[in-house]
Order: C-alpha cells, then sequence, then structure tokens
C-alpha cells in the first residue's frame, strides 16, 4: 500500500496550489444555461446525468478502491473560462446542482438496498404520487440514480480494459445491496467522491459510523474466508487515500484565492469528511468491535482526511486497551482526529427531549458542530425558502431574507458585554448579579428572534416541499418515501447558537469580579477608561489585569464565573428549544464554537477588560485564552470539567502538546491518562496536535523543510506551512 499512501501524500503537499476540476468546470460550462426551462429537479438530474457521463474515469494499476477526479492548473484560454464561469448568474451551483454540504445521507439505506433497491424504493413512492411536483420530484431522483449507476458501471469497464478483473466485479457488485465489506466501501467512496468533488463546494461530509455499520459484512468476509483482514486493511487505507487525493492546498477559513485553492477551483479542497468510530448503541452498550479497532490501526498520521472522530463513553480506555492505545499512538502523531464524550452529548440531547431512539443518531460534522443524523437539516446550510418560491408577501420576504445570525453584535459576545457595562459605567456600586442578568437578557433576547427566524423559515419551506432536489435528497428515507426534499421534510430542523469567544467573556467577568467588585482596587469607569484607550497610558492597570488568574488556571473565582456563564448560556438554549422542537421540530444547537472567527472578529476590535488588547485575537471555541493556561495541562483540563457536562453538543478544544515532552512510552503514558481522566470526569472534547512552538516558528522561515508538519484549526486539519500568517501566529501562540 505504500505507493498509494506515498501518492496520497504528494497530492497534499505538491499539487499546485492554483489546480482545478478542469472537466467538472468545463463541462458544466458548455451546459450551464441548458437545461434553464425544466423545474429544478428535472435540472439537477440533467445535468448530473450529463456530467457523470461525460467526465473521465481515470484508474491506476494499484488502485483498490476506485474514483479519482482531474485537478491541474488551467491554460491561460481555460482560466478566462473558468473566472467568467463562477461569476456566471447560470453557474449550476446556484441554480441546478444545489449544494447539500455540512450533512449526511443514510449510509445504513444505501447499503440495504444499494442503487438498484432505492430505484425500487422511489418507484413504489411514486405510484402514490397526488401532485405534479412530487411526480417530478420522483421521476428526478430515479434519473438520478441511473446516472450515478452508469457512472460507475464505466469505472467497471475502464477497470476490465486495464485488467483489474477483481476490481471491476467489486465495481458492478456495489451497484446492487452490497454483499460484501469491500463492495459496501467502494459504493460508499464513489457516493462520496460525487458529491465532494462534482456536486457540492464545501462538502464537508460525514461518512458515518462505519465500524458499526460495516461490522456484520466484515465479519461474515472474514469467518467465510472471502477476506484475510490484511486485506480488510488494504481496502480501509486505500479508501483513506482516495479521500486525499481530492483535496487542494491551503486553508479555507483564513485563506484566500491568493494563498489557497478555494471551493471554486476544487469543491473539496479544504473541507473536513468525518468518519465516526465507537460510541453507544441504541441500547446504551458499547459499540465497539475489530473493525474499530482495523479503522483506527489505518489512520496515516500524515493524512488530513478523513476526520476520524471517536465517541468517546466513560471507562473506554480500561474496557479496550488496545483501542485506546492505537488511538492515544494517533493523537501524538498528530492524525487528523478528534474524541468527543458519547455520554454528555447523549444527556444533553436528552435534556431536549429528543426521544430515546434518536439519541444515539447524532452526528458531527464540518467544523465541528452537531446534527442529528441523517433526518435532520441545518437551516443554514440547506436551500433556503427564498429558491423556493414560496413568498406570500413582500414583507415575508424582507422577514426571511436577512444574513444569518451569529449573535447580537457585529463582533460577538465581547462586544454584548462591553454594551452592557457601559450602561452600568459611573453607579456607585454595582453587582455581579445585575452584570449577569442585564448580559443574559441581551442572549436571551437573540435566542428568541433566531427561534422565531427559523420557525418561520421551516414554516415557509414546508408549503412546497417538492420545489427542489438535492444530492442528500437521493439518499434520505424520509425524502424517498414523501418525495419532498429534506430542507422541508425532516424530522429536525436545526440551528447553531454558539457563545462565541467563550473564554475572552469568563475572563473578562472574573477580572470585574476580582479587581472591581471584591478588592475595589478599580472602579469599573476606570477599568473601561483603561480598555478604551487600548491600555496606552495604563500600563499598571493592565498589569494588574493580566495578574488575575484567568479561566484555564483552576482557580476558584475564574472556575466560578466559567460554570456560571456556561450553565446559564446553556440553560437558555436548550429550555426555549425544548418549546419550538415539541411545536415544530426546531431547534438550537448549543456550542463553544467560533471556528477561526475569534481571528477576524478579533482583528476589528478593540481591547477587552480582560487585559487583550485591541486588534488581537479573542479565545477560540471552548479553550481559555491564549496565554491563560499558565498552570500547565492538568490545570487547564480541570477548569473545563466546571462546564456542565449536559449542557452542550460541540465546543472544540485544541489540546497543544510539546512532541519533545510526550515523546516515546513515557509520553503515550502520560496523555493516555490525561485524556482518560478528563473524559471519564465528563470532559467534552479533545482533538490534539503535537508539535512545539520552536518548530512551528523554524517552518515559517524554513517552509520546504517542513511540509510534513499538521495542526489542528478548528474541525479539520491543516498543512502549517500552506497556512496564512495570521493563522500560523495565532496557533504559536497556543504552544506558548
Amino acid at each position: 500500500m505504500q505507493i498509494n499512501i506515498d501518492e496520497a501524500r504528494r497530492a497534499l503537499t505538491e499539487k499546485p496550489m492554483f489546480a482545478t476540476s478542469a472537466e467538472r468546470v468545463l463541462i458544466l460550462d458548455g451546459i450551464k444555461s441548458k437545461y434553464n426551462s425544466l423545474p429544478q429537479p428535472k435540472r439537477f438530474s440533467a445535468m448530473l446525468s450529463e456530467l457523470l457521463s461525460r467526465v473521465s474515469v481515470p484508474i491506476e494499476d494499484h488502485d483498490l478502491i476506485v474514483g479519482r477526479c482531474v485537478d491541474r492548473e488551467l491554460t491561460e484560454d481555460e482560466e478566462k473560462i473558468f473566472q467568467e464561469y463562477i461569476k456566471h448568474p447560470d453557474n449550476p451551483n446556484r441554480l441546478s446542482l444545489l449544494s447539500s454540504g455540512h450533512s449526511t445521507i443514510s449510509w445504513e439505506m444505501i447499503l440495504q438496498k444499494g442503487l438498484s433497491g432505492l430505484k425500487a424504493e422511489v418507484s413504489r413512492s411514486a405510484k402514490d404520487a397526488e401532485s405534479e411536483e412530487k411526480r417530478v420530484f420522483f421521476s428526478s431522483m430515479l434519473e438520478a440514480y441511473e446516472a450515478i449507476e452508469g457512472y460507475i458501471l464505466r469505472y467497471a469497464d475502464s477497470a476490465e480494459s486495464k485488467g483489474l478483473t477483481a476490481v471491476a466485479k467489486n465495481l458492478r457488485a456495489s451497484v446492487n445491496a452490497p454483499d460484501s465489506f469491500y463492495s459496501a466501501l467502494q459504493l460508499f467512496w464513489i457516493l462520496t467522491l460525487i458529491n465532494c468533488a462534482y456536486i457540492t463546494p464545501n462538502p464537508t461530509f460525514t461518512l458515518g459510523r462505519l465500524d458499526k455499520l460495516l461490522y456484520p459484512l466484515y465479519k461474515a468476509d472474514i469467518d467465510s474466508g472471502r477476506m484475510t483482514k490484511d486485506n480488510a486493511r488494504r481496502y480501509i487505507t486505500d479508501y483513506y487515500c482516495k479521500h486525499n487525493l481530492i483535496m487542494g492546498r491551503g486553508e479555507h477559513q483564513i485563506g484566500d484565492s491568493t494563498n489557497s485553492t478555494t471551493f471554486e477551483r476544487i469543491f473539496n479542497f479544504d473541507a473536513p469528511q468525518y468518519l465516526l468510530l465507537a460510541g453507544k448503541d441504541e441500547d446504551g452498550n458499547p459499540s465497539v468491535n475489530e473493525l474499530t479497532e482495523l479503522f483506527a490501526e489505518c489512520i496515516v498520521p500524515e493524512f488530513k482526511n478523513p476526520v476520524v472522530v471517536v465517541r468517546y463513553f466513560g471507562g473506554l480506555n480500561e474496557q479496550f486497551p488496545t483501542l485506546w492505545k492505537t488511538l492515544i499512538k494517533k493523537a501524538i502523531a498528530s492524525s487528523s482526529m478528534m474524541f468527543y464524550n458519547d455520554d454528555s452529548v447523549q444527556k444533553t440531547l436528552a435534556r431536549y427531549g429528543i426521544p430515546k431512539e434518536d439519541l444515539c443518531r447524532y452526528e458531527h460534522f464540518g467544523c465541528n458542530w452537531p446534527s442529528l443524523g441523517d433526518d435532520s437539516a441545518w437551516l443554514q446550510n440547506t436551500p433556503r425558502s427564498k429558491k423556493f418560491g414560496v413568498y406570500t408577501s413582500k414583507e415575508e420576504e424582507k422577514q426571511l431574507d436577512i444574513p444569518f445570525m451569529k449573535t447580537n453584535t457585529a463582533y460577538g459576545w465581547p462586544e454584548d458585554l462591553l454594551i452592557v457595562l457601559r450602561e452600568l459605567e459611573g453607579r456607585a456600586e454595582i453587582s455581579m448579579d445585575e452584570i449577569y442578568d442585564k448580559f443574559f437578557a441581551r442572549m436571551a433576547d437573540f435566542i428568541d428572534r433566531k427561534l422565531e427566524w427559523s420557525e418561520h423559515e421551516t414554516k415557509a419551506r414546508k408549503r412546497r416541499p417538492s420545489a427542489l432536489l438535492s444530492f442528500r435528497d437521493l439518499f434520505s428515507r424520509s425524502a424517498i418515501k414523501r418525495g419532498e426534499c429534506l430542507s422541508a421534510c425532516a424530522k429536525y430542523h436545526f440551528n447553531l447558537n454558539s457563545f462565541y469567544m467563550f473564554g475572552t467573556v469568563s475572563d473578562c467577568f472574573t477580572v470585574i469580579d476580582r479587581l472591581v467588585v471584591r478588592e475595589k482596587r478599580l472602579t469599573l469607569s476606570e477599568l473601561l477608561a483603561a480598555t478604551d484607550a487600548n491600555f496606552v497610558g495604563y500600563e499598571e492597570t493592565l498589569a494588574l489585569v493580566r495578574s488575575v488568574d484567568k479561566y484555564g488556571s483552576d482557580e476558584e473565582i475564574s472556575n466560578g464565573h466559567a460554570a456560571a456563564l456556561a450553565k446559564r448560556f446553556s440553560d437558555l438554549v436548550i429550555e426555549k428549544s425544548r418549546i419550538t422542537l415539541e411545536r415544530s421540530g426546531v431547534l438550537l444547537v448549543s456550542c463553544l464554537q467560533s471556528d477561526t472567527w475569534h481571528i477576524k472578529l478579533g482583528e476589528l476590535f478593540g481591547a477587552t477588560p480582560n487585559g487583550r488588547l485591541a486588534n488581537t485575537p479573542f479565545s477560540q471555541n471552548s479553550r481559555p485564552s491564549n496565554g491563560a493556561a499558565k498552570n500547565g495541562l492538568t490545570a487547564m483540563l480541570n477548569s473545563m470539567l466546571n462546564l456542565p457536562s449536559d449542557g452542550f453538543l460541540s465546543g472544540a478544544l485544541n489540546l497543544d502538546i510539546d512532541n519533545r515532552q510526550f515523546a516515546g512510552e513515557r509520553g503515550e503514558t502520560m496523555l493516555s491518562v490525561l485524556l482518560g481522566s478528563y473524559f471519564n470526569a465528563g470532559g467534552l472534547h479533545a482533538q490534539v496536535s503535537c508539535t512545539s512552538a520552536d518548530d512551528l516558528i523554524d517552518a515559517k522561515e524554513n517552509p520546504t523543510c517542513h511540509r510534513d508538519i499538521r495542526v489542528r484549526v478548528t474541525g479539520y486539519s491543516g498543512i502549517f506551512v500552506d497556512m496564512p500568517e495570521k493563522l500560523q501566529n495565532d496557533i504559536i501562540e497556543r504552544l506558548k
């Protein structure tokens, strides 16, 4: 398999920065306006059919899992076509091939039925279609299945022509309900390839719980002698390899068209695909088997995809020591993987009122965001009602046509806090209770407005639920049964509600409580004056503020404020969402997630009362502010254990460890104990970067010598030397 692994490594590090999916662009540019007279579902199936019948089906002699796309630099004339194409109003990804990114599909249904079974299921549903719009929806689905099947069979013919008989046979077997581990993995990859390379910009696709799902086929193949464990290992490894061949270079949240491939050139250039392992089953029992260990063993540390999400449950480290040891080794190697506390997530979902049968169906996708599985729709990243043509009045159009809401203010919850503090400025006495009440009054009002918008948007979508068809609908139980797009008919419609820059806000509360309320060493007016001046001329105040122990230091006052803020926020989100969930299937998911907004918004905002200077990053995700965890990793994790274990569904912790301190068997033991203790005590999440500030600084100065260094960004890994400088600097600061 070394040739396959080396090829994937080269694709990640040596592919030209401005490589482009040339065939996709040139084919779709030629037909971009061809089907405009058809309803959208028909445009979707017609464009998909023409695209998949014309793209090449390249195969290499070393391929076991088949499916590639052609990414290359464009010629000068092709570049002109590309630039015009991406701006054209008939660009298919605006009009026809609608995005279904940040999502998953029903992998279990695909495994059970295969494409042939899905066609039969849709044909049965179509007989009862009561409207022309539904009949068009169903017939378009059938045409799309035919297009995918034809694409797979073209690959089979290509494999046959190269003498790869076993590969060709496996491809043909994958069209029907897969009858082997190999054919199932092949079908899963082809569907992933189509979505991530040809259909969806920034696909961020969830691949499902493959260890649980594929285990019966794996065991049957092993027990019958049809497959050896070594063969399974090779199939999994090549499946991993293929994910990295379709990526580009650079980074998508901070990067731009000058230093990154961008999603316009390669849809999957920096998008993570999440593969889920372990966790508990529907009855609350551990869902770990031999295939779990094999998927973990096959992780290649140098790869960016798939991102392996380990659903940790209490005692996993002791019940499955071999698996745990493998995972720790991969984490120290800075593999693209993360750990989530399965117990904590399911407890939180239960508080919302999610029924028991759906608790274990949750998934994480994209940049550490949670969903409720294949029968849920994220309201931000699915086609909105405006594309359905469902408005009944100009007033409703105005009400719905608003930008996606993140917080009340332009710069997040730190700005909201400063607004509250200015309302209280000048008072002789202030209390922390009053600051809390005013701050959360603003937050409660925001949550109410966001839920109102979400319910209104969902209601509008349901007026014409069959008006749109996306790739995801082809593999949705609800869409197939009802003839309606999942954007409208999902069981759960959710929006994200995050406490952005949580550490920064928590530290501000701690500083005010300590210096203004308890010790009275400053008045609120004095603290705000220093903040407004960016602490210039207030150096003693800055030193005093920075001397206060912050969130992450495991100190009583800071721990108390972190706990109180997290609990009050999560209680608000969950309690208000319980009402709308019962009424309309709409909820907000409680998160401690900021992606890289902490950099982008921080560089636009002034200083904050915690001693953070103007135009510098806020805290990121659930992590303490850079430099705040001054008492070490154990103290930082102890601080984070003060957050409610049943309050959040996501909240990334970039756990940066020094590769010298955690080297060898001793280092593995240290991390094993550290993470095991953290999760067994209720910790929510961790994703490990094992490097050092010195190595990263040297990589900035000598990038060609350090192409192999990968670090965690948010829900994905990045090759450090390909990142924009401001992101590199923030990651280095995390390690200091």
